[in-house]
């Protein structure tokens, strides 16, 4: 009995640590939920919902896209993705973007200055 009960907790043990085929996968496809990093505004890359930034839409005013452009910032924030539209052929024209998106809803936004004794700048977006 002994030895049955010896053998159920090594099989129990050995099992619990091994690795299921989940942990073996790169789970690289899957965007991170926050994102920072830094960038030089381009107003030209401005729309109605914000502006393209590294990818994202970020969602901040356009007067204050345009106060920021030219400059170097860092942007933070949670990443939203909005899924795209799917078109069929000869089917209707639908409006909306075709792909997903990746949107920064809630931006935090700095300055980053390149001289050395000013240091960042909070913005509000």
């Amino acid at each position: 009995m002994r030895e049955l009960l010896t053998s159920f907790a090594l099989l129990l043990a050995s099992s619990s640590f091994a690795q299921s085929a989940d942990t073996l996968t790169s789970h690289n496809d899957i965007p991170p939920r926050k994102v920072s990093f830094v960038t030089k505004v381009d107003i030209q890359h401005a729309t109605k919902d914000g502006i393209y930034l590294n990818g994202y839409v970020v969602n901040i005013r356009y007067e204050k896209a345009k106060e920021l452009d030219g400059k170097m910032i860092r942007v933070s924030g949670k990443v939203t993705i909005v899924k795209g539209i799917q078109h069929e052929p000869g089917g209707a024209a639908i409006q909306g973007r075709q792909g997903d998106t990746k949107h920064i809803l809630k931006p935090k936004i700095k300055l980053v200055s390149t001289d050395k004794n000013f240091g960042e700048d909070r913005i509000r977006a």
